[in-house]
């Protein structure tokens, strides 16, 4: 029988989250099936993507809000 994978089973397998029998079965999986390295490659990417993301507002942004909030402030 073949195994099919979902892009979740997939995310949890690159988070480390799948149980040992499922890491097997999707190891086994990657070797045979191309379209699933395929989207194993692409989650990889994203995931790398992910990880470098600016987790901040820009500077820009900040000053916007704090200009927007003086603005409400004057009309009390």
């Amino acid at each position: 029988m073949t195994q099919t994978f979902t892009q979740d089973d997939l995310i949890r397998y690159i988070y480390r989250e799948t149980t040992e029998k499922e890491t097997r079965e999707i190891d086994r999986a990657l070797i045979c099936d191309s379209e699933l390295q395929m989207q194993y490659k692409e989650l990889v990417a994203t995931k790398k993507q992910l990880d470098v993301a600016r987790m901040e507002p820009s500077e820009g942004c900040i000053n916007g809000i704090l200009h927007y909030a003086r603005g409400l402030q004057e009309k009390h």
